[in-house]
């Protein structure tokens, strides 16, 4: 019975199956790790865009914070009724269109830093930019506010105030993101400072201040002071030692007590200084310009060592994603390596696991069988198998294969045994049955020899024919027992006689007809199984051909040695059939797959087994009659001349069949 199971018969080998499970899972981890080393890098690409974008923008903001807390000045003077400022507010418009130009050529590149949120903020900046030509005007023809203009100033300054703050909010890292605001204080203390400065130059000027003026100058230096002492608190390390030195310079001493003087007595002075502010106005700007100068420097400088942060993290990151991604890849191919020799491995004992069970089947097995058949003892358990593969799955498909061998084993020696043992039984009664039939073929002769009535001698020879075909059944046992017939000839005897005795042992003798043969005499020791094979032969012609047909035999020497042909009128075989009788004539098999193949004639298997005995050729065809045609070829080995002169390969004289 044949067990069929759907879908799982494998066209694949087990080799690929494996490699390809683990190829799929090293591709996914290199997928994987491949995409977060691409992101990584690609993140890290963007710290150090960033570090090199707002490292390009800090020197032009300077410069635009400097130049426009310059004009602001300056144009109040102006306002105030300082002539003498103009020529130095030209010089200061000058320089603040140039440095307003220059952030202004940064701002596509800045813009990428908040590509959502820049767009109005930009457009908010741009307002501001574009109302100063509009204040410069006002300023030149006296036709504008000082509020207006400190306004108007102070707005376009603080957008680099607000870009500062922006960069620190779109930083690549938290902490670079906090070092690049802590500098941000500075800058609004050095803007904080530049307005009280302006409007103390302003109310110096002019001699007057009023209370609103007054508060207003004072909270630009509360905060002022607020941011720097803030700015204490959280610098460190060089930029804290920095700020030191600012504050303990003397023009920080110098603005200071020039602010405190404005805040106590009003901005009047003497024209000598005693009795009016510590220092002239000249020298509080140029202390003032130091102090703010130098905040601006502070904030410059931290916001480089954030850049700097931002940069080296950046290179870090690269470093890190590049090598996570190597490790990656080298683990992704190791992985395979490893599987590829696992699977190796593994396929290497599957191969040995498969030879040693094609020696057990091809080899060991059949000589187990072998040794049976000759009659030896055989320890099944001492013979079955061990193959040892372990105690994983291969290693249990090998146990089993060591039970399926063992059950195989036991199986093909209790076959043989049983075999053995039929067949024992079976030649003892052909033995039997041929010690019977000899004591009646020998108590027929004595019959024969002592009756003279014609008509019981003529019944006494029918039964004599009987029982030589009994005699011939009881052989066909033997040789299918594959024992030799008792009967036996010492001396070479001459073909026609062997033909003659066949034709007796055939049933219907009457209608077989022996042609000529040629002088040539068989060796003693085939002539009994010859008999027996012609016999056999012209049994089975004359069982399958009509009645009234007669059966022609004859003979002819060939170059290989004797042909015996046997033909006769009958209806036939098919090709099919002729191919499948030739087939088992030329290797004929055990007799136990002969008996289980349902075949109904097993005399052309008792042919089959003579022939090869003794190398006799028996093959099979059509004859011109449509019946069959049998050619038996005895080999030169077995035939031998009866002129010992003559060669079996010549031609020898015909001898006629006696009447």
């Amino acid at each position: 019975m044949t067990i069929r199971r759907t879908g799982v018969r494998g066209r694949v080998s087990v080799r690929i199956r494996l490699l390809s499970m683990v190829l799929i899972s090293s591709i996914m981890l290199l997928v994987v790790g491949g995409g977060g080393a691409v992101y990584l890098v690609n993140s890290a690409r963007d710290s150090t865009d960033w570090a090199e974008l707002a490292s390009s923008t800090t020197a032009p903001a300077i410069l635009m914070v400097s130049a426009f807390q310059e004009e602001r000045r300056l144009s109040l003077l102006r306002l105030a009724g300082d002539v003498s400022s103009a020529p130095a507010l030209a010089t200061a418009k000058q320089r603040s269109d140039e440095a307003l130009a220059a952030v202004m050529a940064k701002g596509d590149a800045a813009r990428a830093l908040n590509p959502d949120g820049s767009r109005e903020d930009i457009e908010g900046y741009n307002k501001l930019f574009s109302m100063v030509p509009t204040v410069r005007t006002g300023v030149e023809f006296l036709r504008i506010t000082p509020d207006e203009v400190f306004a108007v100033y102070t707005g376009v300054i603080g957008t680099i105030i607000a870009a500062s703050m922006l960069a620190a909010r779109v930083a690549p890292e938290a902490k670079v993101g906090i070092e690049l605001g802590y500098g941000v204080e500075q800058l609004r203390a050095a803007e904080a400072l530049s307005q009280a400065d302006t409007l103390g130059s302003v109310a110096v000027t002019t001699g007057e201040m009023s209370a609103a003026q007054l508060v207003d100058f004072g909270r630009r230096v509360g905060e002022f002071r607020g941011e720097a002492a803030y700015s204490a608190t959280i610098l460190k390390g060089r930029r804290l030692a920095q700020l030191s030195e600012i504050t303990a310079s003397p023009q920080w001493q110098q603005v200071i007590a020039m602010q405190d003087a404005i805040l106590l007595r009003g901005p009047t002075s003497g024209s000598d200084g005693e009795a009016g502010l510590p220092i002239g106005l000249a020298a509080w700007q140029d202390a003032s310009k130091y102090v703010g100068l130098a905040l601006q420097k502070l904030w410059e400088d931290q916001s480089g060592d954030a850049h700097a942060g931002a940069r080296h993290q950046g290179e870090r990151d690269t470093g890190s994603a590049l090598l996570g991604g190597a490790l990656i890849a080298l683990a992704a191919v190791a992985a395979f390596l490893l599987a590829l020799v696992m699977a190796n491995r593994f396929i290497a004992r599957m191969h040995r696991l498969r030879h040693d069970t094609l020696e057990l089947a091809d080899e060991r097995l059949p000589e187990v069988m072998r040794r049976v058949a000759a009659g030896e003892t055989v320890d099944t358990a001492a013979e079955a198998s061990h193959l040892d593969f372990g105690t994983d799955e291969l290693g249990q498909v090998a146990a089993a294969f060591n039970r399926a061998h063992v059950a195989a084993m036991s199986a093909a020696v209790a076959e043989a045994q049983t075999k053995a043992g039929i067949s024992t039984v079976f030649l003892d009664i052909a033995h039997r049955s041929q010690v019977v039939v000899h004591r009646q073929l020998a108590l027929l002769d004595r019959a024969e020899r002592d009756e003279s009535n014609a008509d019981q001698l003529d019944l006494l020879f029918q039964l004599d024919h009987l029982a030589t075909r009994a005699r011939r059944n009881a052989e066909n046992l033997i040789i299918l027992g594959g024992e030799q017939p008792g009967r036996r000839w010492r001396k070479p005897v001459p073909l026609l006689e062997l033909v003659r005795g066949a034709i007796a042992e055939s049933l219907d003798y009457t209608r077989i007809v022996a042609k000529q043969m040629p002088d040539v005499r068989v060796s003693g020791h085939a002539v009994a199984d010859v008999i027996h094979l012609l016999a056999e032969l012209m049994d089975n012609a004359t069982a399958f051909s009509p009645p009234e047909t007669q059966v022609v035999v004859s003979g002819v020497v060939v170059g290989r040695g004797v042909a015996v042909e046997i033909v006769d009128q009958g209806l036939g075989m098919t090709e099919t059939d002729v191919a499948e009788r030739n087939a088992m004539l030329a290797d004929p098999p055990a007799f136990s797959v002969g008996t289980l193949a349902g075949t109904s004639r097993l005399g052309l298997f008792v042919v089959a087994t003579l022939a090869g005995r003794h190398g006799i050729a028996v093959r099979l065809s059509e004859s011109v009659y449509g019946g069959v045609r049998v050619v038996v070829l005895i080999p030169s080995a077995l035939a031998e001349a009866s002129d010992p002169e003559s060669a079996i390969s010549g031609q020898f004289p015909a001898v006629s069949p006696r009447p």
